[in-house]
């Protein structure tokens, strides 16, 4: 609307000063011919939300030349009625009709192929917007099922130990179905919350535990050190378990020994290190299952921070040690 005013100005400041024609008739004429002329450029956007896509711009030119020609042919009937007597003036104005009307043309035109350019490029962001809610819809799911996604030998081997426990350790049996039940509640809670703190982990890595040294016994040790600097950091949900888990399998399955596991922590800098290290011997590997593990991690890792290179692994001397970095959150 700013630059209509300021157009109708300049065109009225032409016919006077260029023109020689008294202010009155100049507005007058500025004003009537240039609000047909801006009527007929809104019909032709207003029309544009209707109008095919398929040859649109042809159409656009095509209302051009006729809604110049009808604007024009108005706003000069209008003209002559409030001014009859300047017969200077309209003397001009018959001269000048054609010139108007071209004038009129590219004004329309031009309003309604940037319309046409305008119009795509909304909808090209829309598209784009649409696109990337998408994705982030679909990164929201994949998260929330990789994060609710338990190593099923993990459960399996649980009610298998709870069903050995019933006839031989009733009492035990009963403990461990309690705290497996506290650890899958602790699981579907967490599914609600992307981000804990390191101690909400800690927390929930105990209730882990308590089932695995129930089956495990005194052969599983598992030694913490955690930075208490680091207490508070805010870390991805369910991201030691299933490190520990994965420790627990290769570290003590197809084994009759004791073993130790270690988990330390560490805030270096802008970020949190832990590292877990259990005995590893190729010789009495099981068979690798499905499930959560490494790969499944190593996916939540690059879909929250877009790095590959957070989890790496390293076995050296019958060691196996997986690094975790997990950067601040900002």
């Amino acid at each position: 609307m700013g630059a209509a005013l300021i157009w109708t100005g300049f065109y009225a400041w032409v016919l006077h000063q260029h023109f020689g024609f008294e202010w009155r008739i100049a507005f007058w004429d500025s004003f009537i011919f240039n609000l047909w002329i801006l009527n007929a450029a809104l019909l032709v956007g207003t029309l544009l939300n209707y109008l095919p896509k398929t040859g649109i711009f042809q159409i656009v030119i095509g209302l051009g030349l006729l809604l110049a020609f009808t604007a024009q042919w108005i706003s000069n009937e209008a003209i002559i009625r409030i001014i009859p007597e300047e017969t200077a003036y309209l003397e001009f104005l018959a001269k000048s009709t054609p010139v108007r009307w071209a004038l009129g043309f590219v004004i329309i035109t031009g309003v309604g192929v940037g319309m046409i350019y305008y119009l795509r490029w909304k909808e090209l962001m829309e598209v784009q917007s649409r696109e990337t809610d998408m994705a982030a819809l679909a990164r929201e799911a994949e998260l929330q099922k990789l994060q609710l996604q338990l190593q099923p030998h993990f459960l399996f081997n649980s009610l298998n130990s709870i069903n050995a426990l019933i006839i031989v350790h009733p009492d035990q049996a009963r403990q461990m179905v309690q705290q497996l039940s506290d650890f899958l509640r602790l699981t579907l809670k967490r599914a609600d919350e992307p981000w804990v703190s390191l101690a909400q982990e800690l927390e929930y890595l105990e209730t882990y535990l308590a089932i695995e040294k129930v089956r495990f016994g005194h052969r599983l040790e598992v030694k913490l050190q955690i930075d208490e600097s680091a207490q508070t950091w805010s870390i991805p949900t369910l991201v030691l378990q299933p490190l520990l888990e994965n420790a627990i399998k290769f570290g003590l399955y197809g084994t009759t020994g004791q073993i130790s596991i270690e988990l330390t922590t560490k805030a270096i800098d802008d970020q949190l290190e832990i590292k877990i290290t259990n005995p590893f011997d190729s010789d009495m590997q099981s068979s690798s299952g499905s499930g959560f593990g490494l790969a499944g991690l190593q996916r939540r890792l690059y879909l929250i921070y877009a790095r590959n290179d957070l989890l790496q692994t390293k076995t050296l001397e019958n060691k196996f040690t997986v690094n975790l970095k997990l950067p601040i959150r900002s």
